[in-house]
Order: C-alpha cells, then sequence, then structure tokens
C-alpha cells in the first residue's frame, strides 16, 4: 500500500470502471471541509494499481479512526485477495479502528477478503443496505398509486427544469426545499451552502427541479451519475410539492431524461421498510419497479476487542445516529 498525494491519485485511478460518488474527489471535499489534510489517499501500488481509497481520519474521545466510503477499483479479475491484501496493509497505519461503509454491491468475494482482513460486522448497523436498481434499458414500470399520481400531476402544470451550470440562486432554492423538509420531520441538517456547491462543481453532480404552474419551484433532487449508472443523492419537497404530486412527476421526468442520455441503471438508494415513518419512503421508492440489491455495507475493525461494543453506545447514545 501506498500513500501519495490528491492530485496523484485521481490521476492514476480515474481509469478506474467502478467509482462510487463517495470515491469522487469533490465528495470527499465537501465532507472534509475543503481541507486534505483530514483524508488519506491510498493506492496498492502506483506502478499498476488495481484498488484505491481515500480514507477521512476522525479523532473522537481520544481515539484515531479512519472512516472508508467504500473504494475505487477495477472490475475485471477482482478477487478476494485483492480486499484482502489491501486491508490487512491498511491495519498496519496505525489507527486505533477503522470503519467501512461501502455503497457498492454486494460481493462474496468483498465479503471473503474483508473478513480473512480481520474486519467484522460492526456490533448495530446504522446505515441502509437495500436499494433498488431501475434499469432504463427496459420499459419502466409503476404500481397502482405511482400511475394514479402521475396522472395527477399532468393536470397541474408542471415543469421539469434541468440544472447544467448551478448559480448561486439554484443552489439557494434547493437549500430552502431540503430545509422545509427536514423542519417538517424534525431531523438536523447535513450540510451547507459550501457543501453543495462544492458538490455541483463537479460532473459528477446534477440538480433538478421541479416548477409549478406559477414558476416556483416545489421539489428537487440531486443525483450522481458516471459512465452509464446514476443514482439518488439528496431530494427535497415543500408544502405546496405534496397536492400536485410534484414527487412523482419529478423521478417520472428524471428516469426519462437519464435514459435518453445513456444512463442504463438509477439507484433508487437507501430503502429501509420498517414499522414507523420511514416506511411511508420505502413505499414510495418501492413504487417504482426494480431490481433488489444489497450493498457491502458496514465493515469495522479495531486495535482493541473492547472498542467493538463502546462504539456502538457512542454511536447509540453520544453521537444520536439511528440503528436500522
Amino acid at each position: 500500500m501506498e500513500k501519495i498525494d490528491q492530485n496523484t491519485f485521481f490521476t492514476i485511478t480515474k481509469h478506474f470502471d467502478v467509482i462510487p460518488y463517495s470515491q469522487t474527489e469533490s465528495w470527499v471535499m465537501a465532507q472534509s471541509d475543503n481541507d486534505p489534510l483530514k483524508l488519506l489517499f491510498l493506492v496498492d501500488n502506483t506502478s499498476n494499481p488495481k484498488i484505491g481509497c481515500i480514507a477521512h481520519i476522525k479523532k473522537k474521545c481520544g481515539l484515531k479512526m479512519l472512516l472508508i466510503e467504500a473504494e475505487r477499483r477495477e472490475k475485471k479479475n477482482f478477487k478476494s485477495s485483492t480486499i484482502r491484501c489491501f486491508y490487512e496493509e491498511l491495519r498496519q497505519l496505525g489507527f486505533d479502528a477503522i470503519e467501512i461503509n461501502s455503497c457498492l454491491p454486494y460481493s462474496s468475494e468483498y465479503e471473503i477478503g474483508i473478513r480473512q482482513a480481520g474486519f467484522l460486522r460492526p456490533v448495530g448497523l446504522f446505515s441502509v443496505q437495500l436499494t433498488s436498481y431501475i434499469h432504463l434499458d427496459t420499459e419502466i414500470k409503476y404500481d397502482h398509486n405511482w400511475k394514479r399520481n402521475l396522472k395527477k400531476a399532468e393536470t397541474f402544470g408542471l415543469t421539469f427544469e434541468i440544472i447544467n451550470k448551478p448559480i448561486s440562486k439554484d443552489i439557494q432554492d434547493f437549500l430552502e426545499l431540503y430545509n422545509e423538509m427536514i423542519s417538517r420531520k424534525k431531523v438536523p441538517s447535513t450540510f451547507t451552502f459550501n457543501t453543495i456547491n462544492t458538490l455541483l462543481v463537479s460532473n459528477y453532480f446534477q440538480l433538478f427541479f421541479i416548477k409549478n404552474e406559477s414558476g416556483k419551484r416545489i421539489a428537487t433532487i440531486i443525483i450522481y451519475k458516471v459512465r452509464s449508472y446514476a443514482g439518488g443523492l439528496y431530494a427535497a419537497s415543500g408544502k405546496l410539492a405534496h397536492d400536485c404530486a410534484a414527487s412523482f412527476y419529478l423521478y417520472n421526468n428524471l428516469l426519462q431524461y437519464l435514459a435518453q442520455n445513456g444512463i442504463l441503471i438509477f439507484d433508487m438508494a437507501k430503502l429501509a421498510p420498517s414499522t414507523h415513518s420511514t416506511n411511508s419512503v420505502f413505499i414510495f421508492k418501492n413504487g417504482i419497479k426494480g431490481e433488489y440489491v444489497l450493498v457491502n455495507g458496514e465493515w469495522s475493525w479495531y486495535k482493541n476487542n473492547w472498542l467493538r461494543p463502546l462504539m456502538y453506545v457512542a454511536k447509540k447514545l453520544l453521537w444520536k445516529k439511528i440503528e436500522v
């Protein structure tokens, strides 16, 4: 394993055919407040790299930790030994804890390799590991509720707006809708103007709106896209959107737009069936018929075994994370 600088990392891994949104330059810089000193840029070797990652350096409760949100890698000839060797070497870097949260599709080769490297599932899971892939090269199928709401939306004179070069007003409108939504749901905000601005300067991310008949923006989504794959990242709708089924109209037009522009798969992201309020989001997303997919999800390694239960308690009680 080799530690390299930021520019070298993105230069020698740009040809990789697996690049999750969480390993793009804009995402990691947004998450680290544009401070590269909070990041490690790692590859298995610089001469012929097959796998690499950007790791977030975290210091909490006197512990030095790494958070890794998936990896960049080659898809061809991917083997468990690639993962095993990479993470065995990563363990030697002197950190107290290494936590992985991967949005990449589940792979048995990945699980074999990560377990052989000494990693286990954490005591509790705090991220959703189920998603749905909508195949855009075939007819998109909706359930009865979606069909009814799409017919309803057609009567309100809605407009699908594509933002190719966002300006400050676009970001402010997105944040206004997002903050209105999280206020209704009574959950904390997770990003700022600068976070969204950092994402949208990249070609990997794109912003869309729905406007009502009077031209007011009432629903929005930011997606991630690379080659023939795209996925939802953040979506929000205002109070006016519910009465005219704007969210249904947004996804329908978005999928048509992506299909026309060479995207073959759209990742609905984070399907969380449950017995509480999040089930309504699941029902909404599940109304577009796709292929259920599990992701690699959460894995962890701790220098001392007592950190395993302690980290669970810290996440649950101190950092107020929601177990899923």
